[in-house]
């Protein structure tokens, strides 16, 4: 079965879909699904952690026994290229946050946090760590619901922080929900920078630099300038993808070169202190035991770690 492409392109980020009031999000479900899929992979080396996944989202794109959709995977590399990076980055992800707790973060605060199942998955191994997720109201209500009913009662350890934008604040709302600024913060942004206007990323990155400590961190990642703009020559599905997004209303608007990602992180109280490209995230996160990549990443994403100065 051929899935449509501009679907499948979703999944190359998180929040790419409008959500419509008092829905939940397909392109959260379409990142956990892909989850469910590396979850399952053979190879131990590519296997994906997210072992939770397969019980927080329906099936949405892809069969969910490994082999059936690799089969689909394979049959159409580009249009699915989501997978690939969507596996990288959170295998990446993981381990950034694996080494935080390990170095005294006290808080990880996930803006956009859909199906993410981080808290769940590392609180055995940091019961200290307090975990924030933070999404639209239906999102929100959806995930402690399933939550709720996998572990029985919603956990102590996790702070659901449900923002109407068109009413309310990230200042506002996350310390209403126990945020403490005087305790060390990894904030986690996973495909969201390329959807936001500047304005309103770096009046995010004002927040974390104004309520976090120093020495707190920032995991996100972008898309290049070229691509934002509509320069999609040469690049890997960059012309499918942003059709795919411009068509279901959430073109892409925010793109940068790594120097301006840099300089723009800097205006707004944050320093990078790694940048990865498509051939370092394939290198570390998506090469088999056997040396060889399972797939391509799209050249134009980056992913970045940033710390408050």
């Amino acid at each position: 079965m051929r899935w449509p492409a501009a679907m499948i392109l979703l999944a190359l980020a998180r929040a790419a879909l409008p959500v419509p009031p008092g829905a939940v999000s397909k392109t959260a479900e379409a990142t956990c699904e892909f989850r469910v899929i590396a979850a399952q992979h053979p190879d131990r080396r590519l296997r994906g952690a997210d072992r939770l996944a397969g019980k927080l989202c329906a099936p949405l794109l892809l069969p969910r026994e490994y082999q059936a959709a690799r089969d689909v995977i394979d049959d159409n590399p580009e249009a699915y290229a989501g997978f690939f990076y969507v596996n990288a980055r959170t295998r990446y992800i993981d381990r950034q946050l694996e080494r935080a707790a390990r170095g005294g973060i006290e808080q990880v605060v996930i803006l956009g946090a859909g199906f993410d199942s981080r808290a769940y998955r590392f609180h055995g191994r940091h019961p200290k760590v307090t975990f924030f997720e933070v999404d639209l109201p239906a999102m929100v209500r959806a995930k402690a619901q399933v939550m709720s009913r996998l572990l029985g009662a919603a956990p102590s350890y996790v702070r659901y922080v449900a923002v109407d934008f068109d009413r309310q604040t990230l200042e506002g709302e996350l310390p209403r929900a126990g945020y403490d600024e005087t305790r060390r913060t990894l904030f986690i942004l996973e495909g969201v920078t390329m959807y936001v206007g500047e304005a309103g990323i770096g009046a995010t990155f004002d927040f974390m630099a104004r309520r976090a400590p120093r020495g707190s961190r920032v995991l996100y990642d972008y898309i290049l300038r070229r691509v934002a703009e509509g320069d999609y020559a040469g690049l890997y599905a960059a012309s499918t993808a942003a059709a795919g997004v411009a068509r279901l209303g959430e073109p892409f608007v925010t793109g940068w070169t790594p120097a301006e990602a840099a300089a723009f992180a800097g205006r707004h109280g944050l320093a990078v202190r790694e940048d990865l490209d498509a051939a370092a995230l394939t290198r570390g996160y998506l090469t088999g035991s056997n040396g060889k990549p399972d797939g391509r990443i799209p050249e134009w994403y980056r992913i970045a770690r940033a710390e408050v100065r």
